[in-house]
């Protein structure tokens, strides 16, 4: 199975959070990732990334991508 990295970000100013995980393809990391966000209010947005390429961003519902 492919390693994914999570990369969960807690605001612009706090280094984030790096999770490894394993996932059987692109759309099960992603679903993974969704989950990630649900369970934990910690965090505001997530980037997956396989083989050192970004493969999406996830925002919650209440935190947009950033524009700057």
């Amino acid at each position: 199975m492919p390693t994914y990295i999570f990369h969960l970000h807690d605001g612009p100013a706090v280094a984030p959070n790096t999770e490894s995980v394993e996932a059987h393809d692109d759309q099960e990391a992603r679903s993974l990732a969704e989950l990630r966000l649900i369970l934990s209010s910690a965090f505001t947005h997530v980037e997956i990334e396989r083989d050192c390429v970004e493969l999406a961003r996830l925002h919650r519902d209440s935190q947009g991508p950033r524009s700057d």
